[in-house]
């Protein structure tokens, strides 16, 4: 089990439980040395109530955070981050966010900031624009760890040539910007269920880190936690390693942190 875990959300995204002292007390009751929050960054003239928080509760966030930090300083390391996607027409905001916090997580669900979203939208087409975007991410400096980069499997029904150029892309953009690739934990909660000729979970998906065992990349687990009790959650290092990991050559950092 990994000591760290910088994937972690809070209730005001609309689609996590929890306060946010909750998470870190189970942080802290399971053996976690240094954790972050980085719930789904909100964005100006915007509102997507059941995805992200809204901008009128950022200030809430960082003021909770910081809070938390001083509260529990001697049992726990505590970063203040967010979960970004790159959307090149929100740069100058994401830039101020970069400024603003210890660290962000780049996971990228959809297009635009009102486009189609990968899990729904997966066509070659979609899936190559994906990795364009992670690639593009990581070039512009913002993201510190790159979170579930498989995601555009969650619906693939094969793996294909766009696939495999979309791995490499990823693959070789974290590579040269050396940026730890993020194995989601939280992506086999959606279960196994059949997708295309496969029975499988959505991801992790095995072929994508397959390809990243090729490059000079470091892996970090991420919980992307919803509920504070996914920080108890041991099963889902195991599940991981063995059923779709196994034998992989995939270096995980046993350290992270974001002192600047």
């Amino acid at each position: 089990m990994q000591k760290f875990n910088y994937h972690g959300h809070t209730s005001r995204c609309g689609h996590a439980i929890g306060t946010d002292e909750e998470y870190v007390i189970q942080a802290i009751k399971n053996g976690y040395t240094h954790i972050g929050f980085s719930d789904h960054a909100p964005y100006q003239n915007s509102s997507f109530p059941k995805h992200s928080m809204e901008v009128s509760q950022l200030q809430d966030y960082i003021s909770s955070v910081q809070a938390l930090k001083k509260k529990y300083r001697s049992q726990i390391k505590i970063y203040m981050g967010l979960e970004i996607e790159y959307y090149e027409d929100q740069l100058e905001e994401l830039k101020q966010y970069k400024q603003q916090m210890d660290y962000l997580i780049v996971g990228q669900h959809g297009e635009s900031l009102f486009g189609k979203d990968f899990y729904q939208y997966h066509s070659d087409e979609d899936t190559l624009r994906y990795g364009e975007l992670i690639e593009k991410a990581c070039e512009s400096g913002l993201p510190d760890i790159i979170a579930h980069p498989d995601l555009f499997m969650y619906a693939k029904e094969e793996w294909n040539e766009a696939c495999e150029i979309t791995a490499h892309r990823i693959a070789k953009a974290a590579q040269d910007y050396q940026i730890p690739l993020e194995i989601n934990l939280n992506g086999i909660n959606y279960g196994k269920k059949h997708i295309g000729n496969e029975y499988r979970y959505a991801y992790p998906y095995r072929k994508f880190w397959e390809i990243v065992s090729m490059y000079d990349i470091k892996a970090v687990y991420g919980l992307d936690a919803h509920q504070p009790e996914k920080y108890a959650d041991k099963e889902c290092y195991r599940i991981v390693d063995e059923e779709i990991l196994n034998g992989l050559d995939i270096p995980k950092l046993t350290y992270l942190d974001f002192d600047k």
